[in-house]
């Protein structure tokens, strides 16, 4: 099926009707390539704005007959494209200078540096080669096809900036390639074949990288985003155990990252995927948390001087007052299956 309007995600954003902020995606005509109107299109931001215009509510509003499918005369080869893909030897080139990565050196602040060195080995972790110093998430597929990387910047606290942009983009700007088609795939699906592990995706590079140092019992992979959850992504998991770990958000419109990604979980279990969703975060969050738009990784970040390995006690009681102290333990110990020293469930 060939749909006649799709966002156009390669082009210069625009500013958003609804937050003002340049993070607007248009949605294209397949068929003329041309851009449907200036207000149609979705802000990326998808948890912090959510504003979307559909194609069809445009031709609603404008009392026109909607056509979302391009007829069968169409031609394929002119939609259609093939993936493009990087050299290895440009992946390779980038993994350096970590001394000046800032999202390398906030980890090897928070963690222990061999852990982070072998993290960063894994997924192949690089720097992009200017003055800024930005974080490359690669993304590498099942036959070890580098497809994309993302550019990310942090602050020396390890929070992202505004800015993003992909390797492929900046070069076409330097005139290094004339185009390339992205296709993207999960970021750390390369590591599936080595690997029998269940398979946590989250939604944020970062995150997945967090996670790998703190909970090695899963096989940790990324989306991009809160809309990068489809089953194009995920087809390579069909035969694999998923566990999907959304971060937390206020209700847009009725929607929180929670819902969404249930519903799409959902979708996936009716096709024959064998995944399941964690509501561990949406139990044991506050208002703040939501606000804060927090994933999993964030809970443990905040919580690595209390974060037990063990629990030793001969009963509960112990563990209750921890819990008085820090309401967070509950869920570290459901995510992590800790149990006391005789290794019995721990309860409250």
């Amino acid at each position: 099926m060939i749909y006649k309007y799709s966002l156009h995600r390669k082009s210069i954003k625009h500013i958003c009707p609804r937050c003002a902020k340049k993070r607007f995606v248009r949605y294209v005509d397949n068929e003329s390539n041309q851009y449907l109107s200036d207000k149609v299109g979705r802000c990326d931001r998808e948890q912090n704005c959510g504003h979307h215009y559909t194609p069809k509510f445009f031709f609603n509003d404008n009392q026109e007959e909607y056509k979302p499918i391009l007829s069968n005369t169409a031609p394929w080869n002119s939609i259609q494209q093939d993936a493009s893909f990087h050299k290895n030897e440009e992946l390779a080139t980038s993994l350096c200078n970590y001394d000046k990565n800032n999202f390398v050196k906030f980890l090897k602040s928070k963690f222990d540096i061999n852990k982070v060195n072998e993290m960063m080995q894994q997924y192949k972790i690089g720097t992009q080669s200017n003055k800024f110093y930005g974080t490359i998430f690669w993304q590498i597929d099942f036959l070890n096809k580098v497809k994309g990387g993302k550019i990310i910047n942090y602050d020396n606290l390890g929070k992202r900036t505004k800015y993003i942009n992909w390797v492929h983009a900046v070069n076409i700007k330097q005139k290094k390639i004339r185009n390339f088609n992205l296709e993207q795939c999960l970021f750390g699906l390369h590591l599936m074949k080595s690997s029998s592990k269940t398979i946590a995706i989250v939604e944020s590079e970062k995150t997945a990288c967090v996670m790998t140092m703190l909970f090695d019992k899963y096989l940790w992979m990324a989306t991009g985003s809160l809309g990068g959850l489809n089953q194009k992504k995920i087809a390579p998991l069909k035969n694999r155990t998923i566990i999907l770990y959304p971060d937390l958000g206020e209700s847009i419109n009725n929607h929180t990252p929670y819902s969404k990604w249930k519903k799409k979980c959902d979708e996936f279990k009716k096709k024959g995927f064998n995944i399941k969703i964690s509501d561990l975060l949406e139990q044991n969050s506050t208002y703040n948390d939501r606000k804060k738009g927090l994933d999993i990784s964030d809970y443990f970040i905040e919580n690595l001087n209390t974060k037990p390995t063990k629990i030793i006690a001969n009963n509960n009681k112990k563990i209750l007052n921890m819990y008085k102290k820090n309401r967070k333990i509950k869920t570290l110990i459901d995510v992590f299956d800790l149990t006391n020293i005789n290794g019995n469930t721990i309860t409250f």
